[in-house]
């Protein structure tokens, strides 16, 4: 099997509008992993253990913890991480993609009244199905069992399937961030490739900039939840790998010049799944971060088994 095959990065970034008007990537349980995962730090070219990687997440500001949705060793692992940065004496608030903005207030609300994590979560309106609830649920109870703030983070499914124009005046700190932020011809290029890769190559040509524009929004409003939530400990982002990518995702803009986190440190943290074969490669993990890029660190884990994600594009009628 060729190193990292591309259907393990499909689903990672998958817009919301799209998963609204399509219905894409659902699928059913996947087989969960249990051989180690194994920590790559990018910059320091080197293997590094979790109590390392754990102590370079407790000095920085906003970790950006990366997924592939649908892996519930992923859930474990960052849900462990929450638990290993609290014992280092941190109340770093949680900010979840997977909780709407517009359901923040009650999500506080339930957190505050002392809810279990089922009540948070219909406080929250999880998308139980879309999210394959209770794969998050390690990371919700984590959080409320260490006293950690559980914060919304996304875009709602209106101001994403509405007038995204309308949907930035509603946000207008977002729509800020965004504009500020660096944005290449090159990364729009990119962005674009991989949106149309997530989803199979199979989207019409004209719904893409649409996408596009709806996955920046989303990153703007993730980097701008940071910012706002963000305790004397800072902040933790839970999201998929592709919002946490810091040459395309939330940290082009919670580092938009002149804002507030510009000149913070951040962290990404990629998840990634590798087979056994993948290892033996010459060339790994080297090969893991061009295919990969855009984290800081990469926690290598077991692939899992799971159906074709492409199969539900094929079976759509066309016209």
């Amino acid at each position: 099997m060729p190193l990292l095959e591309t259907s393990t990065r499909r689903c990672v970034s998958v817009v919301v509008l799209l998963v609204v008007a399509l219905g894409a990537c659902s699928s059913p349980p996947v087989q969960p992993a249990s051989e180690p995962a194994r920590i790559f730090d990018v910059h320091a070219g080197r293997f590094i253990d979790e109590a390392a990687l754990v102590t370079d997440l407790a000095r920085t500001r906003y970790r950006l913890l990366g997924e592939i949705h649908d892996n519930p060793l992923h859930h474990t692992i960052r849900a462990r991480l929450l638990r290993e940065i609290a014992g280092r004496a941190l109340h770093p608030a949680v900010v979840m993609e997977q909780f709407d903005l517009d359901h923040d207030m009650a999500l506080r609300a339930a957190q505050n009244a002392g809810d279990n994590v089922e009540q948070v979560a219909n406080a929250g309106e999880l998308d139980r199905k879309g999210w394959q609830w209770p794969l998050h649920e390690p990371i919700v109870a984590a959080a409320l069992a260490l006293h950690l703030p559980l914060r919304a983070g996304n875009l709602s499914r209106t101001v994403l399937s509405g007038d995204l124009d309308a949907g930035q005046r509603e946000h207008p700190r977002m729509e800020t961030r965004l504009r500020a932020a660096r944005w290449t011809d090159a990364q729009a290029g990119e962005l674009r490739a991989d949106i149309v890769e997530s989803h199979c190559s199979m989207l019409p040509d004209a719904i893409v900039p649409r996408l596009v524009l709806g996955q920046r929004m989303r990153d703007a409003a993730m980097a701008q939840a940071l910012v706002d939530d963000a305790t004397a400990d800072g902040a933790v982002l839970i999201a998929g790998n592709g919002h946490v990518r810091d040459d395309l995702g939330v940290p082009v803009y919670l580092h938009a010049p002149g804002f507030a986190g510009a000149h913070a440190r951040s962290i990404s943290v990629g998840f990634i799944e590798v087979n056994a074969d993948d290892e033996r490669d010459a060339e790994f993990p080297r090969r893991v971060i061009a295919v990969h890029p855009g984290f800081d660190v990469v926690f290598l884990t077991p692939a899992i088994a799971r159906p074709d994600p492409c199969e539900a594009f094929r079976r759509r009628p066309k016209g």
